[in-house]
C-alpha cells in the first residue's frame, strides 16, 4: 500500500501540473450555469484514469465527469478496487483564475476509503493518508484542532447548483455562526476538509456534495482524527448527499444537529 500511495502522489502531483500549465482551456456548463467543467478537467481526468488503472489492473473508476453507479451496481458491497477521482476540484475557481483548486484521488474497497491524496498546484501542497497510517501534508504529520465549538471556524457552502436548497442552508449557517468564531467559504470542499485535518478549519457542511468531492479528503480527515459523516450514519461513496466533518464528535454531532432541525423545515 506504501508503494501504491507513493505512486498516486507521484500522479496527483504531475495531474496538478497539467492544471497550471493548461492555459488554453475552454469552459462549459453541465446542468445549471453555476456548475462549470472545462477541457483541463476532462484532460486530466482522462490520464488519471489511464495512469491509475496501470497502478491497479482490474480496477474500477469512479471520477465527476461521468455518472454515479446506481444503487444496484455491482460495486455496492463488493471488494472491488475503485478509484474515485475529482480532477479538479473547485473549478469555478480554476475558470475564473481564482488560484483555488485541487487534484483529488481516493481508492476505496469494500465500501471504505482505504488511501486519499489531495493535491493543491498552486500552493504546493500535497495531502494524504491511507488506514491505519496517520494523516501527511508534505512529509509532516497532520492533526485536527481541539478547538471547543465556541472557538471553532466553519467551512460551508451555499447550493449553488440547486439554488431551491440555499434558504436551508442559510438557515444552518446562521445558526452556526451566532456560536463559532467565522465561516470560510473557499470553492473547494476537499482543501477545506483538509484544512480541518491540518488544524486550520474545525467544523464543516455542505448540504449535497458528491463523492468525488470529499472521498479522498474525508480519509485523510479521519487519519488525522477527526470525523466524517452524513445525517444517516458514515459518508454514501455511491450517491451524493449532506457531508459533515468535524475535529472533535461532539462538534460534528451538533452541526448534524442543527442541519437536521433546519432541513426537517424544509
Amino acid at each position: 500500500m506504501e508503494k501504491i500511495m507513493m505512486d498516486v502522489i507521484d500522479l496527483a502531483v504531475k495531474a496538478g501540473e497539467m492544471v497550471l500549465c493548461d492555459s488554453g482551456f475552454k469552459v462549459d456548463s453541465k446542468g445549471t450555469k453555476e456548475n462549470y467543467v472545462t477541457s483541463t478537467d476532462i484532460k486530466v481526468q482522462e490520464y488519471l484514469r489511464r495512469e491509475l488503472s496501470k497502478i491497479l489492473p482490474g480496477s474500477y473508476f469512479m471520477g465527476e465527469e461521468g455518472d454515479l453507479p446506481s444503487e444496484d451496481d455491482r460495486l455496492r458491497g463488493s471488494d472491488t478496487w475503485v478509484w474515485i477521482v475529482d480532477p479538479i476540484d473547485g473549478t469555478a475557481n480554476y475558470a475564473r483564475g481564482l488560484e483555488n483548486s485541487v487534484v483529488s484521488i481516493a481508492l476505496m474497497r469494500s465500501g471504505t476509503v482505504v488511501m486519499g491524496v489531495v493535491r493543491h498546484p498552486y500552493l504546493d501542497m500535497t495531502f494524504y493518508a491511507y488506514e491505519g497510517r496517520g494523516a501527511f501534508m508534505n512529509g509532516e504529520r497532520i492533526h485536527v484542532s481541539d478547538r471547543d465549538l465556541e472557538h471553532s471556524m466553519l467551512a460551508t457552502a451555499w447550493s449553488a447548483y440547486n439554488k431551491a436548497r440555499a434558504p436551508e442552508c442559510f438557515r444552518i449557517t446562521e445558526k452556526l455562526y451566532y456560536i463559532c468564531e467565522d465561516i470560510r467559504r473557499t470553492g473547494t470542499a476537499a482543501f477545506e476538509l483538509c484544512m480541518l485535518a491540518k488544524g486550520a478549519i474545525d467544523i464543516y457542511f455542505e448540504i449535497n456534495l458528491a463523492p468525488w468531492d470529499y472521498a479522498a479528503a474525508s480519509r485523510i480527515v479521519k487519519e488525522a482524527g477527526g470525523y466524517t459523516m452524513s445525517l444517516d450514519g458514515d459518508l454514501d461513496l455511491y450517491a451524493s448527499g449532506p457531508a459533515i466533518a468535524g475535529n472533535t464528535l461532539a462538534n460534528a454531532e451538533y452541526v448534524k444537529k442543527v442541519a437536521e432541525e433546519e432541513i426537517r423545515r424544509r
